[in-house]
């Protein structure tokens, strides 16, 4: 996981460990600890907890929720 969170550093990113979740820039990797950070808030993570990272995206990437059915087309 180490070498993943080290490839994004200076990119933002969404982490899950668990229970929550957050998102922001990668600052930094330091013993064991995943420094992040995201308007004006720091955020430090024990790399043993992280479950999940991901990319974030652009919020104009960013779809709204389906509820999973499309209704059908009218003719």
């Amino acid at each position: 996981m180490k070498e993943i969170l080290e490839s994004r550093i200076g990119k933002d990113i969404e982490v899950s460990f668990g229970a929550g979740a957050v998102s922001g820039k990668v600052i930094k990797i330091e013993e064991g600890i995943l420094y992040m950070e995201k308007d004006d808030q720091n955020y430090f993570i024990v790399l043993d907890k992280v479950v999940a990272v991901w990319d974030s995206k652009e919020k104009s990437e960013k779809r709204s929720k389906s509820p999973g059915f499309m209704l059908p087309k009218s003719e």
